[in-house]
């Protein structure tokens, strides 16, 4: 009798062991879900494309335009460096047209952080999300260490003359030679300059990019007129390094264009987010791309790629050619350039913390916005003055080890999201509401349940109907096995990277088989992109889309894999503490706040206007509009209410025509008709919102009637 009360209890710990974990993963897992609300935020709407657009180029061409190209022409490729940044342009316009997606579908703060919370899960979303945290403080940090020694160049290094002189403390190491002062200082006083709003923010950043602009212009004329092509000829040719030199430039190239995923984060201030988004990435990744293949053009035309000068390179070039007048006007670029990179960095760093802390992911008090300046000053006090202290204690060359690893992390797990979505049955606030046609519903019954039964036979990550005798992937439900497919096809490419990059540095025996293991990963991944497109795509997308899915996406991830193996271990083990960090915070606070955790009504938009089907349906047809139920008034709904709250907890309040709605009237969110390309008829933006009105169930019943003359 002992034995058997004694074994139940033995047996329950293992038994809540489990549970425990079990519920533990589906926390970790769980996603995000956006309502038709997406677009409703506290931050203030006020970016056009344009200053968005300049907002991104004042992120990419900073320090970079000044000093990275001097140092790639001089170091790593010679006059191949127009080559090394061709190519770094175009591995990261793959990325940008990944984030021009999202940012279109997904207006929300965050950027990548966002998009991986929605598609991927919590747990992954997290990371991504405290990686953009380090990716914005770190590129802010080395900028302004960047700025200030420009300005200590610019005045025969006084600054650094005196700081040796007076400060008690000159030797940081391993940190830093010294501390930055000036560094520190220009940090705070931008991070001022940004609390006092997005408007103010973005007028001086347009203003400072402008003046940059032209500078460019300046240099791209000028320098041509003083080209000379035996430059690109003699001193050893073109590619004195071979394609050896050309791709160790392009990895080093390739950090001139981080930068542009700071439009995303900007995505709950921009006035069109759907439209400006996909415009200001795409377009300010090609200027700058111009901006950076013409500039490394005429400096190692100028001059030999042997006297470029690595720490002031333009201004050097036009001094040996004596034009020592127009190294002032360079100075004015690079001083303008900087400073709107630094701009842009702190501009975004605490839209990150505040999309993290209003998630209930970080600490809630981050999560306030100012009723007066509508910036999340909290956040952007702290993080703003941890940026300071980078800044003071970090030297440049650190700062860029570890900013590039948090940068090719995001932009490959954002590569991947593009795959999965594209291939998933649904995609939140698109196509909401279509599974919830009830059987007593009446008007325009046939067109929509047709409709619904297209869908579900048609969805997105569905096995085409040509394979569905392969017994693997028939079972899977829709999406599974793209996502499968996917985590498969990164394995191959870490696994081919890492051969690339490291298998053939060794004996002729290991590069055998080097060689052999460069063949089956590359087989590996081949069949990944083969069992991916077995799989039917979401066609119904109606914002900017990726092109050549999943090729494309899969092109950007290897080449981002490929730049993050070539790290040096120290940067990995500064970014796993990092990491570590983040992840105590998650597991002490976010795992318990975060607000996956409450009810589906509660994150979900209260009101959806079901989509219809375009084709085959008249102008006059009625579009039912539903609204979540009030969970304190759930027994006053009708019968027929009911079956449908029953399944979904939402309700159909009234019907109206698609041409011709009732008058506007307030609501708590706003409703948006959707259609399968995304227009709206007669030009309009969206349909006339709803309420349950008397006037209105007038309307919807004399609808009613001229659908059934019609019909």
């Amino acid at each position: 009798m002992a034995d058997e009360t004694i074994a139940p209890r033995r047996g329950s710990a293992p038994r809540g062991v489990s549970l425990m974990c079990s519920t533990l993963c589906t926390k970790l897992i769980r996603t995000k879900s956006l309502g038709l609300d997406a677009l409703s935020t506290p931050l203030k709407r006020c970016l056009s494309t344009l200053e968005l657009t300049l907002l991104s180029i004042g992120a990419m061409i900073g320090a970079g335009l000044y000093v990275l190209t001097g140092t790639v022409a001089h170091e790593m490729c010679g006059p191949a460096v127009t080559v090394s940044f061709l190519i770094a342009g175009i591995a990261s316009l793959f990325s940008a047209l990944s984030y021009a997606e999202f940012g279109a579908r997904i207006p929300r703060a965050g950027s990548a952080y966002v998009y991986t919370y929605v598609t991927v899960g919590e747990l992954f979303a997290f990371v991504v999300g405290w990686d953009l945290v380090l990716e914005y403080m770190i590129g802010a940090a080395s900028v302004a260490r960047a700025w200030s020694g420009y300005i200590d160049y610019l005045v025969d290094n006084r600054i650094s003359n005196w700081t040796d002189q007076h400060l008690l403390i000159t030797d940081l190491r391993p940190f830093a030679d010294k501390p930055d002062l000036i560094a520190f200082g220009v940090v705070l006083v931008i991070m001022l300059l940004v609390i006092l709003g997005a408007k103010e923010s973005s007028t001086l950043n347009s203003v400072l990019t402008v003046v940059n602009l032209m500078v460019i212009l300046f240099i791209l004329v000028s320098g041509l007129m003083l080209s000379d092509l035996h430059n690109w000829t003699d001193y050893g040719g073109f590619m004195p390094f071979g394609w050896r030199g050309i791709m160790n430039g392009a990895a080093s190239a390739f950090f001139g264009y981080v930068g542009f995923d700071v439009v995303g984060n900007l995505a709950e201030e921009a006035r069109d987010p759907a439209r400006s988004i996909p415009v200001a990435i795409c377009i300010s990744v090609i200027l700058t791309i111009v901006a950076y293949v013409g500039v490394s053009a005429v400096l190692t035309l100028m001059v030999p790629w042997t006297a470029v000068n690595p720490r002031s390179a333009l201004a050097s070039a036009f001094s040996l050619r004596g034009w020592g007048w127009a190294g002032s006007i360079v100075a004015v670029g690079a001083m303008c350039a900087m400073t709107a990179a630094l701009l842009a960095s702190l501009f975004a760093l605490p839209r990150s913390v505040y999309a993290l802390a209003s998630d209930g992911l970080f600490y809630h008090p981050f999560s306030k916005v100012s009723a007066r300046t509508h910036v999340p000053v909290l956040a952007t006090v702290v993080f703003g003055f941890l940026t300071a202290l980078i800044a003071l204690l970090f030297n440049i060359q650190s700062l860029v080890e570890f900013l590039s690893i948090g940068t090719l992390l995001a932009y490959t797990i954002v590569a991947a999201s593009v795959i999965v979505t594209r291939y998933q049955s649904h995609f939140p606030h698109e196509l909401a509401g279509l599974d919830l046609i009830p059987p007593w519903f009446e008007q325009g019954e046939e067109q929509l349940r047709e409709e619904a039964v297209r869908r579900r036979r048609e969805q997105p990550g569905v096995l085409k109907q040509a394979y569905t005798f392969l017994p693997l992937l028939r079972g899977a439900e829709p999406g599974q096995a793209v996502s499968t497919a996917v985590l498969i096809m990164a394995i191959f490419e870490v696994g081919l990277a890492m051969l690339v990059m490291y298998g053939f540095n060794a004996t002729t025996y290991r590069q055998i088989w080097a060689g052999v293991g460069v063949v089956a990963f590359t087989v590996g991944l081949v069949l990944t992109l083969v069992v991916i497109s077995l799989h039917k795509q979401n066609r119904n997308i109606m914002t900017f889309k990726v092109p050549f899915v999943p090729v494309l996406p899969a092109i950007s991830m290897f080449l981002n894999i490929c730049l993050m193996v070539s790290l040096r271990s120290i940067t990995w083990i500064r970014f796993a503490v990092w990491m570590v960090i983040g992840l105590l915070v998650y597991f002490s606070y976010g795992v318990r706040n975060s607000r996956a955790s409450l009810p589906g009504s509660e994150q979900q938009s209260d009101y959806v206007i079901m989509p219809k089907r375009k084709e085959g349906i008249r102008r006059a047809e009625l579009v039912p509009v539903m609204r979540r139920r009030d969970s304190k008034n759930g027994e006053k709904q009708t019968e027929e209410s009911e079956k449908l709250i029953q399944a979904e907890d939402w309700e159909i309040i009234a019907f109206r025509e698609k041409s011709r709605g009732p008058p506007h009237t307030e609501m708590t969110s706003p409703a948006v008709d959707i259609e399968e390309d995304g227009a709206t008829d007669d030009g309009k933006k969206s349909d006339d919102n709803l309420t349950d009105t008397e006037e209105q169930k007038g309307e919807s019943k004399e609808a009613d009637s001229k659908e059934k003359k019609m019909t």
